[in-house]
C-alpha cells in the first residue's frame, strides 16, 4: 500500500457517498479529503453489490411492471414492510437521485436510464472513489462482474452465497491466515456483556471456525458475519469510518483502530474515538 495517512470506509459510508443528499456527500468528502489514502475492501464491494445493485435491479423491474416512476415511488414508500426499512431507504435514495420537477413519463424513462447505468457501472464508480482496495478476503462475489443479459430487464450478479461458490472463493483461506487474530477476537468478544445480536452471531461463527476451519464456507461468512470480515480486512488501517457504529466500535477497540462515526444528520458533527475508546474532538 502507498505511504501516507489512511482511512478505511465501510459499506455504510460508500452507500451514503452515492445515494445520500448533497449535504451528507459533502460532509463525507470533507472528512476523506483530510487523508492521503482512502481504502476499502472486497467484502465492502460485495455488500455494495448486494445492497445497492440488487435493489437497482429490483427497481428497474418494478418500473417495467408498473410503467410509472410515481407509482414505483409510492410502492416503495407505502407497500414495502417495516422490516425492509434498509431496502426502502436505499431504493428511495436511488429514486431521489433522479427526481426533478418533470412529468411522470419523463421521470420513468430517466429512472430506467439512471438505474441501468448504476447497475452496469456502480461498482466501477465505487472503486474509483475509494482509490485503493485491500486484497483482503479476495471475495469471489465482489469480483464477479455485473452482466447485462437483456438491457433494462435481466442482469446476472452471480450466486449470492459463499457456500454456492466456495471452490472459487479464497475467504476460507483468508480466515485461516487470520486464525490467531480470530482467536483474539473471540476471547475479547466472549468477555463482553450485552452483546448485540450481530456480535452474538460473530461469537458463534468464530467458535465454529476455530473448532473446524475447513467447514467455514458452509456458514456463508460474507452474508452472516460481514462486519467481522470487514474488521479483519481493515485491520492494518489506523482509522475506520462508518455510519453503523455498534459493532464497529467493538471491533475497533479490540483491533486498536480509531473509529470515526458519521451521524445520520449531515449537520451533526462526527464523533471520533481513539484507540482506547476515549472520545476526541472532531
Amino acid at each position: 500500500m502507498p505511504f501516507g495517512t489512511a482511512i478505511f470506509t465501510d459499506t455504510s459510508i460508500e452507500v451514503a457517498r452515492l445515494l445520500r443528499e448533497p449535504e451528507m456527500k459533502k460532509a463525507i468528502e470533507q472528512r476523506l479529503a483530510s487523508y492521503d489514502i482512502t481504502v476499502s475492501s472486497p467484502v465492502v464491494i460485495q455488500e455494495f453489490k448486494r445492497r445497492v445493485i440488487t435493489e437497482a435491479i429490483y427497481l428497474i423491474n418494478l418500473l417495467n411492471a408498473k410503467g410509472s416512476y410515481e407509482r414505483v415511488k409510492r410502492h416503495v414508500t407505502n407497500v414495502l414492510p417495516a422490516q425492509w426499512n434498509r431496502k426502502r431507504q436505499i431504493c428511495l435514495g436511488m429514486l431521489d437521485e433522479i427526481f426533478e420537477n418533470k412529468g411522470d413519463l419523463e421521470l420513468t424513462e430517466r429512472a430506467k436510464r439512471y438505474l441501468r447505468t448504476l447497475i452496469k457501472f456502480g461498482v466501477s464508480v465505487l472503486k474509483k472513489k475509494v482509490g485503493h482496495i485491500v486484497s483482503g478476503t479476495g471475495c469471489y462475489l465482489s469480483n464477479y462482474p455485473v452482466k447485462e443479459i437483456k438491457p433494462y430487464k435481466r442482469y446476472d450478479l452471480a450466486k449470492k452465497k459463499c457456500s454456492e461458490v466456495y471452490s472459487l472463493c479464497p475467504v476460507a483461506d483468508f480466515l485461516k491466515e487470520k486464525f490467531e487474530l480470530c482467536k483474539q477476537l473471540l476471547k475479547s468478544l466472549s468477555n463482553l456483556s450485552n452483546k448485540t445480536k450481530e456480535l452474538e452471531n460473530t461469537c458463534a461463527f468464530l467458535q465454529e471456525l476455530i473448532a473446524n476451519p475447513d467447514i467455514v464456507h458452509q456458514k456463508d461468512p460474507c452474508l452472516s458475519v460481514g462486519d467481522l470480515l470487514i474488521a479483519l480486512e481493515s485491520h492494518s488501517i489506523p482509522d475506520f469510518y462508518t455510519m453503523n457504529y455498534k459493532e464497529s466500535k467493538v471491533f475497533c477497540d479490540i483491533l486498536g483502530q480509531n473509529l470515526i462515526i458519521r451521524p445520520n444528520n449531515p449537520d451533526s458533527p462526527e464523533t471520533i474515538y481513539s484507540k482506547n475508546s476515549k472520545p476526541l474532538n472532531p
